[in-house]
């Protein structure tokens, strides 16, 4: 099976306006490179009840959020829900690219069919903020979303974690952190695409084009961590972790991703820890596809299955 038609073109879009590779570039080179190509695909997102942006302290600094509250138009009982659920959303860019920003689109479409708030983070990047910044920030701001659940008109009960490739990454890690430090307590985490194990060997992946690259992995990584011994750090690489009494997984896969090799053996090692996982797997989708729902319409699907995923946890936690 080869990637579909709107995968080629996709890649064909990039390749009309010169894209270069991030390899080739400084962080702050590729970041400019990274937000032209995003540029191509996005769209107007879909109207919300609303949408706030704080800042959260964490230390000495502040994380910056932006907050969506779904727009629920109908509803089978015709009764208003109480509260929803908080989806607290780690955006893509192998820790050095993306903003929250350029996840409007997808972020929106999540808040109204999950029925959901989605609080996306603007978590510090690397490498002028290495391991484990990124992922203090994130969780910071999972704790924040948390402990002010109530203001929020959110179930304290259902906090998902969620992200996208590095998102992804960082929200296992999330997962992890919460469950050895006992707080918050999480119900879900979604993992689209994710990192999962920064040593795995993407040999056969050099130069791909469907994804992050063998080259691209090892750029990110060098950008993220301080030394070559971190990689086997499970905070950074969340197969090496125990992953026994991890919350309930929903993980997205994609045919022709270099990550899904990896993704397939930590969907393996969550359903041998006894970890109840949805795995949600696309043939023909390339690397990215959720990002852009407007062009890839298993991106949109996706979205509608994960969403529907997280109402599902709702409504057992409310029995």
């Amino acid at each position: 099976m080869a990637p579909s038609p709107k995968a080629l073109e996709y890649m064909d879009r990039k390749n009309s306006i010169g894209i270069r590779d991030i390899t080739e570039l400084d962080p702050s080179e590729a970041r400019v490179e990274n937000n032209r190509a995003t540029k191509l695909f996005l769209e107007k997102p879909e109207p919300v009840e609303k949408i706030e942006n704080h800042l959260i302290r964490e230390g000495f600094s502040e994380i910056p959020v932006r907050v969506y509250w779904p727009k629920i138009t109908d509803s089978e009982d015709d009764e208003e829900q109480d509260l929803y659920p908080i989806i607290v959303f780690f955006h893509s860019g192998g820790w050095v690219l993306g903003r929250v920003e350029s996840y409007d689109e997808l972020c929106s479409m999540l808040a109204n069919r999950s029925e959901s708030i989605v609080i996306s983070v603007d978590y510090p990047l690397a490498p002028e903020h290495k391991f484990p910044e990124p992922l203090n920030g994130c969780y910071a701001a999972t704790k924040w979303a948390s402990e002010n659940a109530g203001f929020l008109e959110g179930d304290e009960d259902t906090i998902v974690v969620a992200g996208e490739s590095a998102g992804g990454n960082l929200a296992a890690a999330v997962s992890l952190m919460a469950k050895e430090k006992k707080d918050p307590q999480i119900a879900a985490e979604v993992l689209m695409y994710p990192v999962t194990d920064l040593t795995s060997d993407l040999s056969k992946y050099s130069k791909d084009k469907f994804g992050p690259s063998k080259e691209t992995m090892e750029w990110y990584g060098r950008h993220y961590v301080k030394n070559d011994s971190e990689y086997r750090n499970p905070l950074v690489s969340p197969s090496y972790g125990d992953l026994r009494g991890l919350p309930e997984t929903i993980i997205v896969t994609a045919e022709f991703d270099p990550l899904r090799d990896q993704d397939l053996e930590f969907v393996k090692r969550l359903e041998q820890a006894g970890v109840k996982t949805v795995h949600l797997d696309y043939p023909e989708m390339i690397h990215g596809f959720m990002h852009f729902p407007s062009f890839f319409p298993e991106g949109r699907l996706a979205i509608e299955k994960v969403a529907s995923e997280v109402k599902k946890i709702y409504v057992e936690n409310e029995m």
